[in-house]
């Protein structure tokens, strides 16, 4: 099903205009434009989960429908180590299919999406927070949109698309792992669908 350029990114951000969102600051999220890159939004939290968890449940693509609720399913179609060929079915029956290069030594998710004519890419990284058994979360993503398609989304309204998506994403990020700290969620192995997925090797990373 064809839909236009603007509702594909809207859809693949998750933007949801239909009621008002909290403060960052109620949401203990601070989102943040790049100085360097007018295309890349920067946001960061602290969660209290040790770092190496936090990254190893995030690095677990079978987590992202618990983690993330608009992702109903996750079916890896390829995967080797640290790399791997993903989609993500959301609620709305939309697609997103997603190509993983994580960095485990630097406890990096990092990810593209490479459907559509947007060019958009995202990371995140876990880093030992200041108080032992907390991490600090620092993301960022890229989306921009080249060439003649460029004529019909405005620059302003590509940033409130990359401040939505990745204020949501860390919000529900925050939200899982606090379940899992006060037991109400447990931290164990993911289900995931597979299909032709190449058998793990050692990271040499």
């Amino acid at each position: 099903m064809r839909t236009s350029l603007v509702l594909v990114l809207a859809l693949m951000v998750g933007i949801s205009a239909a009621h008002a969102a909290p403060s960052d600051r109620d949401l203990g999220i601070r989102v943040f434009e790049s100085r360097d890159d007018s295309a890349i939004t920067h946001a960061e939290t602290v969660i209290d989960i040790d770092p190496d968890a936090a990254y190893q449940a995030v690095a677990d693509y079978g987590r992202w429908s618990t983690i993330f609720p608009d992702i109903r399913r996750v079916v890896v179609t390829k995967q080797l180590g640290s790399d791997a060929r993903v989609t993500l079915i959301h609620a709305a029956g939309n697609r997103d299919n997603v190509h993983f290069r994580n960095q485990p030594l630097a406890r990096m998710v990092w990810f593209e999406d490479t459907g559509g004519r947007a060019k958009v890419w995202a990371e995140i990284v876990f880093a030992p927070g200041d108080r032992p058994g907390t991490t600090h979360v620092r993301s960022r993503i890229y989306a921009d949109v080249p060439g003649f398609a460029s004529l019909f989304v405005s620059d302003a309204k590509l940033r409130r698309l990359r401040q939505q998506r990745i204020r949501d994403d860390l919000s529900n990020l925050r939200a899982y792992f606090a379940r899992i700290h006060d037991g109400t969620l447990t931290n164990g192995p993911a289900v995931i669908e597979a299909s032709a997925v190449t058998p793990r090797r050692a990271d040499p990373s």
